[in-house]
C-alpha cells in the first residue's frame, strides 16, 4: 500500500477519532464512563457491571539500544544495501547514503466488553472480552507527482523480500481480511479488603486465556492480538483521598506468563531479514512481568476531575527451545549450520515508561473517564514509541 510524501497529511487524516472521542466523553459526560486510574471498588451484591473500555494504540517509532528512537523498519536499510553508495562519473566520485524511504504506521484498536458481578459487597467476578483491530499502513513514500521517490531502491527491496530465501512479499499494508481477531480473554476474581472514607484497598486474581492471535512470522510488520498463552496475574490497588480533593491511587502487578509454542524464523531478534528456511514451531517460556500504574487526580467537584498518569512495565527475557531434537536437525539441514533456538533469547527482555494525562467523571450510577498517554522512554527489544487513547464507560444494574 502506497502512501503519500506528506507525512503530515497522513497524520492528520488519523487524529480526528481519538479527537471525536475526547469530544463525547467531555459533551456527554452522563453516557461516558469510568475512572481513568486504578481502582478498588467492587459492584454491590447481586449488581451487574457493564465497562466499555476501547483504547487505541499507535505507533512509527521504535524504542531501541536504551531509549533511541528509530523508524520502524529502519534496520532493513541496513540489512539490504551498503550504508553507503559511491560512483565516479567523468572523473568525479560522488557518495551518498543508499535507504529505501519505506513508511510504516503501526495501529491497534482493542474494543474490549467487560462484565463484573458483586457476590457480596466487598467480592467480585469478572470477565474481559476483547476484540482487536490491527492494520499496518505500510508502503513507499512518493513524491509530489505521485510517483515512488525512489522506484529502484523499491524495486530492489521488494525482490529481496519476494525471493524465495526469505518469503516475506512485497511491502503493503495489513489486508481488510486479516485485522481482525479476538484478543486475550481474561476471568479474575477481586477482594476489596479495605474500605473506609478516605481509603480502599483491594487484591484480585487474574487468569488470562490463549484465546489471541499470535502475529506472523512471515509477515515483516504483523502485529498480535494476545500472546496465545495463559497468564496467571496478581493485582493490588490502593486509594487514598485526601482533604476530600486529592485522589492518589495505585495498582501493582505482578504476572507469571505459563510456557506456549510460538512459529519464529531462528535467528537475532534484532534482525527482520531472517531465511525462511529458519522457520520452526519452537517451546516458548515468556518472561514474568511487573507493572506499576499510578493516577493522581484533583477533584474539582464532586463529580469531576483531572490528573496525570504513569505506568511503567518491566519483563524478564524469554526462553525459546526447539520442540524436539529433529526440529533442531531441519533447520540446520535447511540452512546448512546449526542454529541455536537461544538466539531468540536476546532482546525479549524490556521495560518501559508512559506519562499522560487524564479527566474523570463520576455520578451516582454511571462514570466515565478519557485519557491520552505517551511511551516517554524503553530499553531492551524493539518497544513502540506508542501513543494510547483510551476511553472508559461504565454503569452498575441489578439483572434480578
Amino acid at each position: 500500500m502506497a502512501v503519500t510524501g506528506s507525512n503530515r497529511r497522513q497524520r492528520a487524516a488519523t487524529t480526528p477519532l481519538p479527537l471525536l472521542l475526547a469530544a463525547i466523553a467531555l459533551l456527554v459526560p452522563r453516557i461516558a464512563a469510568a475512572q481513568a486510574g486504578p481502582r478498588t471498588d467492587t459492584p454491590r451484591a447481586g449488581q451487574l457491571r457493564f465497562t466499555f473500555e476501547p483504547v487505541i494504540t499507535t505507533w512509527e517509532r521504535e524504542f531501541i539500544d536504551n531509549s533511541h528512537e528509530q523508524a520502524i523498519g529502519a534496520s532493513l536499510f541496513s540489512e539490504t544495501h551498503p550504508p553507503l553508495v559511491c560512483t565516479t562519473v567523468k572523473g568525479f566520485r560522488t557518495c551518498r547514503y543508499d535507504f529505501t524511504p519505506v513508511f510504516v504506521r503501526a495501529e491497534k484498536r482493542v474494543t474490549p466488553l467487560a462484565l463484573d458481578f458483586g457476590i457480596t459487597n466487598r467480592i467480585a467476578v469478572g470477565v474481559y472480552a476483547p476484540i482487536a483491530r490491527v492494520n499496518v499502513r505500510a508502503g513507499y513514500l512518493l513524491d509530489s507527482a505521485g510517483n515512488v521517490a525512489d522506484s529502484a531502491a523499491a524495486s530492489r527491496l521488494d525482490s529481496i523480500l519476494t525471493d524465495t530465501t526469505y518469503g516475506f512479499g512485497p511491502v503493503v499494508g495489513t489486508s481488510r481480511r486479516a485485522r481482525f481477531f479476538a484478543g486475550d480473554v481474561e476471568v479474575s476474581a477481586k477482594y476489596r479488603m479495605i474500605e473506609s472514607r478516605s481509603y480502599a484497598l483491594s487484591g484480585a486474581l487474574v487468569v488470562r486465556l490463549p484465546t489471541g492471535h499470535q502475529d506472523s512470522p512471515n509477515k515483516l510488520f504483523d502485529i498480535s492480538t494476545g500472546d496465545h498463552q495463559t497468564d496467571i496475574e496478581l493485582q493490588v490497588a490502593q486509594e487514598l483521598t485526601l482533604f476530600d480533593r486529592l485522589w492518589l491511587n495505585a495498582l501493582v502487578r505482578a504476572g507469571r506468563q505459563q510456557p506456549g509454542t510460538r512459529a519464529r524464523r531462528v535467528g537475532p531478534q534484532s534482525v527482520l531479514l531472517i531465511p525462511h528456511a529458519a522457520l520452526a514451531t519452537l517451546n516458548w517460556d515468556p518472561g514474568d512481568y511487573l507493572g506499576v500504574d499510578v493516577a493522581p487526580m484533583l477533584r474539582l467537584s464532586k463529580e469531576f476531575g483531572v490528573g496525570f498518569t504513569g505506568g511503567y512495565r518491566t519483563q524478564k527475557r524469554d526462553r525459546y527451545t526447539y520442540g524436539s531434537p529433529q526440529d533442531s536437525i531441519d533447520v540446520a539441514t535447511r540452512l546448512g549450520t546449526p542454529v541455536s533456538a537461544s538466539v531468540l533469547d536476546a532482546g525479549t527482555a524490556w521495560r518501559w515508561t508512559r506519562l499522560g494525562f487524564a479527566m474523570t467523571y463520576a455520578g451516582r450510577d454511571v462514570e466515565g473517564s478519557f485519557s491520552i498517554e505517551q511511551t516517554v522512554s524503553g530499553s531492551g527489544g524493539r518497544v513502540p514509541v506508542a501513543t494510547v487513547f483510551r476511553i472508559v464507560m461504565r454503569t452498575s444494574r441489578s439483572p434480578f
